[in-house]
């Protein structure tokens, strides 16, 4: 047995396994970090416009992003319990074929994006003053949407190869590139220009790309020693399939999760105008810090329990599952006290000393924040049955989550409070920041009853 399948079989404690899990946790974290230091230097050295320019049109990107994870996470649960059964030759096979399918994909996404830019940019809403920015933008980011596909892809890959920590220095890298291209580029060449600024970001994006999802393609076609080497491809139609279903949650969730800003910006900006939206881009932008420590997390341990799933090893999946639930738990809580105590800090650090923007800032984030006591677990749910192979469990929880629960509550909760704190627009604004602390407590139920249901079928419990 080599070392590699020995660290799969081993017994965990909560602290070795917190320890393992660790290298995936920061590699998500630092990826999301960075894209916060992108919006930084946009919106300090190319303006307004230039920043709206850019989150206008990066949903576009991210949704096809998305198709990378997609493939990740679908395909090394898969792969994962492939591995588990011994068939390592199948294993190499179809990841190859996965890989080469989706650089593929890549390559027409990239081609149809470019011809349909502008209709694409119209159905958004981009405004005439923001259209030159999001095409000097796009223009440099759509030949690498293949690259971003990749980095997500393999951030997934790598875990499952059990080189982690090498996912994190590839992350690290790509994180430093972007980040000095965007010093280098937005902060100085620019001088204040702002097609030069939005040119200059994505410029910088791109190289970090290149770094996140050339380098680990090179690393797996040479020899390695990891679990998995690309090479001659099985190619598998029905698996393919499986593993796009299997791990379709994770697209989904981000349509359905971009769907839902739009939906939470709309409230805003009717009800307290421009302020409200900036204090919901702060809030968002701590919320996707702690879904990317959440999912690091469920990236991390789901090829553990894809290999011991795959192996048989019901003794090794109960205390998977014990010490994983025990985990996410503990890091919900940490995370929930931690943003609490530093409510006023982080919204002082985008408020830019307006006292009124400032106020609703931490208003909003001390009440936002609750919701982070409840949002690991339906994470944790979600990912568990994309190891398990099962894409439909793990589908119906994301979607039914990220879309069904926060449009119900977004409507139910703010009328409740309209009427029963009294009948005022603070009333009614104070529900809406509620609204998610009660879509994710739904959440937490779902995900538990699944969990009981399905305890005997994966054994697990």
């Amino acid at each position: 047995m080599d070392e590699e399948t020995q660290i799969l079989e081993q017994k965990f404690t909560l602290g070795k396994l917190l320890v393992y899990v660790l290298p995936t946790i920061f590699a998500i974290l630092l990826a999301s970090l960075y894209s916060i230091v992108d919006g930084i230097f946009v919106s300090n050295f190319g303006g307004t416009t230039a920043f709206a320019a850019i989150n206008q049109v990066s949903p576009i990107f991210m949704i096809i992003a998305a198709i990378g994870f997609m493939f990740g996470t679908g395909g090394s649960a898969l792969i994962g319990k492939i591995l588990g059964e011994g068939d390592r030759k199948r294993a190499n096979g179809l990841f190859s074929y996965f890989t080469f399918a989706l650089i593929i994909i890549g390559i027409i996404c990239s081609a149809l994006l470019w011809i349909f830019l502008e209709k694409f940019l119209i159905a958004l809403g981009v405004t005439e003053t923001m259209m030159p920015f999001c095409k000097a933008y796009s223009h440099i980011m759509i030949p690498a949407l293949t690259l971003f596909m990749l980095q997500f892809y393999f951030q997934s890959f790598l875990a499952t190869a059990k080189k982690p920590k090498l996912g994190l220095i590839f992350t690290i890298l790509a994180g430093l590139t972007n980040t000095i291209g965007d010093a280098v580029l937005v902060g100085i060449v620019s001088k204040g220009d702002p097609t030069k600024a939005v040119q200059g970001a994505a410029i910088a994006t791109v190289g970090g790309l290149f770094i996140g999802g050339i380098v680990p393609l090179i690393y797996f076609f040479t020899k390695n020693t990891s679990l998995l080497r690309l090479g001659k491809p099985e190619v598998d139609g029905k698996a393919l399939l499986k593993a796009c279903g299997n791990g379709s949650s994770e697209f989904f969730t981000n349509i359905s999760g971009s769907l839902i800003n739009v939906v939470y910006n709309s409230l805003f900006l009717y009800m307290i105008g421009d302020m409200g939206v900036a204090a919901y881009g702060t809030v968002g932008y701590v919320n996707s810090v702690f879904t990317a420590i959440a999912s690091g997390f469920v990236l991390g341990v789901a090829p553990l329990f894809s290999y011991n799933y795959g192996s048989g090893n019901t003794d090794n999946l109960k205390n998977l599952y014990k010490k994983s639930l025990t985990l996410i738990i503990m890091i919900s809580v940490v995370a929930t006290v931690v943003i609490e105590l530093l409510s006023n800090p982080l919204a002082a650090a985008f408020a830019h000393g307006d006292a009124d923007l400032m106020a609703v800032t931490v208003d909003g984030l001390t009440i936002f924040t609750l919701s982070f006591l409840f949002k690991g677990i339906p994470t944790f749910g979600s990912g568990l049955f994309t190891a398990f192979n099962n894409g439909f469990i793990s589908g119906v929880i994301s979607i039914v989550r990220t879309l069904v629960f926060n449009l119900a509550t977004i409507i139910i909760v703010p009328v409740a409070f309209f009427h029963i704190f009294g009948s005022s627009y603070e009333a009614a604004f104070y529900g809406v920041w509620y609204s998610v602390v009660f879509s994710e407590l739904l959440a937490v139920f779902m995900t538990f009853f699944f969990l009981q249901k399905n305890k005997k079928k994966y054994q697990y419990a």
